[in-house]
């Protein structure tokens, strides 16, 4: 059993985004095999009222609020000092002095990075016996590039600025580990042209799905409802609305004139609040679980144009058996095949095609619990989680090596 000082940008719990998801699981492996330190920040106030729950699992546990007026100023100190805003933006003297506090007199085995831009309290601070393992979980300063491509100056002047400094940071945090871990092989591959000093320490943890999705039971008599689950404050889930609202749903109401787009997530911003106005879009908000709403699905999409990693939205679709239409940048990482598990829209025309095929039951009536299989197959958290287990063993050593430390 380890000491594992375990930091993450967002609070774990409830683990009801795609980034929390993973770190949820991820966290809840190590918590039942090793003795776990969790220090977080809270960007959404609410999830302090889960700190009693991460200190029930763990040793101790740490939640520092990033309210807006925190997050000003940290950008602010961004601007001035040169570090990355995704960097700056997780800041906070709390979590810093409580970081120090841990490493100081537990002197972790393990200090477990899960986003890159908890390294900057690590990195340089450990004790000698310490290993570093981070989770940069995709190539996030090509998400960035991507953003400067498709953004008119000034924005994109400053995502490209941000991308060369996150890659600068991300460097120094790999030179600083003994391992780094993505969540794909396109995203290690990435990653490790961004970083080449020492591509040789990243590995593939991909994302996996919890037992209780493979409970969903479908709905045998669903209506023609369209669902696309995601939290709906983040760009690429916001472009993804606006496009399938303005360019495939009404190539798909051609064919089947009564179909519902319904788009299930927290946090929608204004620009998805907007989408209400055409005829067959619905936004819910926030839902106390997506699940109900997978099961009452004809398709699930997800219509993402900028996606980096694993997409939770397209793994939980297919585990819950529902026939999933995803762009092949959604796809990425995920080996479902086209056709048989999950059917493929590269463009507006493509994508309206297929969703449309599902309603009139066009497409192949098997295509759900094909779908469903695969990830049962492939993408299970117990399974995925074992390759974490071998990591974690490397950086401690045998235990001739931990008492020589």
């Amino acid at each position: 059993m380890a000491k594992i000082l375990f930091l993450a940008h967002r609070v774990p719990f409830p683990p009801d985004k795609g980034d929390k998801i993973r770190a949820f699981h991820l966290l809840e492996h190590l918590a039942a095999r090793h003795e776990v330190w969790l220090g977080a920040g809270a960007d959404d106030l609410a999830d302090l009222r889960c700190l009693p729950l991460a200190k029930a699992s763990c040793r101790d546990a740490c939640f520092a609020p990033l309210d807006r007026f925190r997050r000003a100023g940290n950008m602010a100190w961004a601007a001035v000092s040169g570090a990355p805003l995704s960097v700056a933006r997780f800041r906070h003297p709390l979590l810093e002095r409580w970081i120090e506090d841990v490493l100081r007199e537990v002197r972790p085995d393990v200090v477990f990075v899960f986003s890159s831009a908890m390294a900057q309290y690590v990195v340089g601070r450990m004790g000698p016996g310490a290993r570093l393992v981070v989770d940069f979980v995709d190539a996030d300063a090509e998400k960035w590039r991507a953003y400067a491509e498709r953004a008119s100056a000034p924005a994109r002047w400053i995502y490209a600025a941000e991308a060369r400094r996150l890659i600068r940071f991300e460097q120094r945090a790999l030179d600083a580990a003994v391992a780094g871990i993505l969540v794909s092989e396109t995203e290690r591959r990435l990653l490790a042209k961004l970083l080449p000093d020492g591509a040789d320490k990243l590995h593939v943890i991909t994302n996996g799905v919890a037992a209780d999705c493979f409970g969903v039971i479908p709905d045998p008599n669903v209506e023609p409802a369209i669902v696309f689950c995601g939290r709906m404050d983040y760009e690429p889930n916001i472009d993804g609305a606006e496009w399938f609202v303005r360019e495939i749903l009404p190539k798909v109401r051609e064919r089947r004139p009564d179909a519902i787009f319904r788009i299930v997530g927290a946090a929608p911003a204004a620009r998805v609040l907007a989408l209400r106005a055409t005829p067959g879009v619905e936004v819910t908000g926030t839902v106390p679980d997506v699940r109900p709403y997978l099961a009452g699905a004809a398709v699930v999409v997800a219509p993402l144009r900028i996606a980096r990693g694993i997409q939770n939205k397209v793994l939980e679709g297919l585990a819950a058996g529902r026939p999933v239409v995803a762009t092949p940048d959604a796809l990425d990482g995920i080996a479902a095949q086209p056709g048989r598990d999950v059917l493929v829209g590269a463009d507006a025309h493509g994508f309206a095609m297929a969703v449309a095929d599902v309603l009139l039951g066009v497409a192949p009536a098997n295509l759900g619990s094909c779908g469903r299989r695969f990830v049962q197959r492939h993408h299970r958290w117990d399974t995925q989680l074992e390759a974490m287990d071998r990591l974690i063993a490397d950086a401690v050593g045998p235990p001739s090596a931990q008492v020589a430390a």
